[in-house]
């Protein structure tokens, strides 16, 4: 975030705190319990959100070194990055191509290859099959044809994206546009990973992120730990896109604005989160970033879910008092987020299932809770409608709804997206759609 854009939204906070007020919404608005609760709507989140979308595997810092690599299976999908020896990223399943085994686990370096803990079926780090064991096993076999199976990955800003769909590509500038700008101001690309924790927990993916995006629980929740070092009830919101940043002000910004303009910096006052859509968040800290990704179970169950949580600094930590220092952080954060934050969800996840009310109200002061639900619900409605489409399809193929005349009878998976026949299905999802309260 460069320094006129610091100053430009500390204005804006300092009016918020002059009208004891905060970023607001429209309206108050409405979110069904059953987007928590509803097994066909995870599932649709699977295939809308953890398949179709790119998701950020982490900062640059994790894979420096030629032949450095992650491993991440939060989304279902085994994936392996590294590092190649031309310093580029290749990212690919990490599933052997004989038959089936795991490649690699966890993060480390390789040499200039990785071969499969089974057979032995040796590859490139660009995913190159490269020997067979027994040599003589696989005779008029295509090596081509066995290669590993790759992702597209893309490096911008000091953050890694990949797509965990085969085949399919990333567009950074259209999926973030502007934060692209803002991001960069960061040099990321400098920091260094210090630790990264797993959280299992029981309640929904969800509200992992919900969590983060309003700070009017914090006198009641958060009051021996961080409601000392932040102005309660104060946050700026702005959407881009499907993704947002939210600004929760320090108490220390008070001081600063007793300074000149020039010397403002608002990312040492305050705690700046991005929303990355659909399960990531940026957090700076003033000092340090956390990012926060949040994942369904793999078992399936709506009310289970995964939290990966990930400290930066700016450098490295090779003293004993810098690692003390992180660790003090390390340790808070947990305290709060984990001891208080993920103890309370878990009671929110059994309220929802006991049938007090069927939706969660959202105020007017919680405008990021309510991007975030919209933009879910935007971005599942393809598939729904897609899916209800299909089953109509199949219902009335047999005859033309506008016309009444016969037609072939079949079962169609996708529609070429014209005629009346689609106008009419596409027409009757949507309405389908409004009554179930989609």
């Amino acid at each position: 975030m460069d320094h006129q854009t610091q100053v430009s939204l500390s204005r804006k906070i300092f009016s918020l705190i002059d009208e004891r007020g905060t970023s607001m919404a429209d309206s108050v608005s409405l979110n069904p319990v059953s987007s928590y609760t509803c097994t066909q709507q995870l599932e649709r989140e699977q295939r809308a959100l953890f398949r179709a979308r790119p998701l950020l595997m982490g900062l640059s810092c994790r894979l420096v070194h030629p032949g450095d690599y992650l491993t991440d299976d939060l989304s279902g999908v085994p994936i392996v990055v590294v590092r190649t020896a031309e310093g580029r990223l290749s990212a690919l399943i990490n599933v052997c191509r004989h038959r089936g085994a795991k490649l690699l686990e966890g993060t480390g370096r390789l040499a200039s290859s990785l071969s499969c803990p089974y057979h032995g079926w040796t590859y490139d780090l660009h995913g190159k099959l490269v020997q067979l064991a027994p040599s003589g096993g696989f005779d008029g076999l295509e090596r081509t044809e066995r290669n590993l199976v790759a992702l597209s990955v893309v490096e911008r800003n000091g953050l890694i994206w990949v797509h965990p769909t085969p085949g399919m590509t990333i567009n950074i500038d259209a999926r973030w546009g502007a934060l692209n700008d803002e991001l960069a101001g960061y040099d990321f690309q400098r920091f260094a990973h210090y630790e990264t924790r797993l959280l299992h927990r029981s309640f929904n993916w969800k509200i992992v992120i919900d969590t983060f995006l309003e700070n009017w629980h914090f006198p009641f929740v958060h009051r021996a730990t961080v409601l000392s070092i932040f102005l309660p009830a104060i946050s700026q919101f702005e959407a881009f896109g499907l993704n947002a940043r939210l600004i929760m002000p320090r108490r220390s910004i008070l001081q600063m604005r007793d300074g000149p303009e020039e010397r403002w910096n608002l990312l040492k006052h305050s705690l700046v989160i991005y929303l990355l859509f659909p399960n990531t968040l940026l957090l700076w800290q003033g000092d340090h970033l956390e990012i926060w990704r949040a994942f369904p179970s793999r078992s399936g169950a709506v009310d289970q879910c995964v939290a990966e949580v990930s400290l930066y600094t700016p450098r490295a930590a090779t003293t004993e008092r810098e690692r003390k220092f992180w660790d003090k952080n390390m340790a808070l954060l947990i305290d709060t987020v984990d001891g208080e934050d993920f103890k309370l969800s878990e009671h929110l996840q059994k309220g929802f299932t006991s049938g007090a009310q069927e939706h969660l109200t959202f105020g007017k002061n919680e405008p990021a809770l309510q991007h975030f639900h919209r933009s879910i619900q935007a971005a599942l409605e393809p598939v729904c409608e897609s899916l209800i489409a299909c089953r109509l399809l199949s219902i009335i193929a047999a005859e033309d709804v506008r016309s009444g005349a016969p037609g072939p009878k079949v079962t169609v998976p996708f529609w070429p997206g014209s005629g009346s026949l689609h106008d009419d299905v596409l027409r009757c999802s949507r309405e389908y759609l409004r009554g179930c309260g989609a």
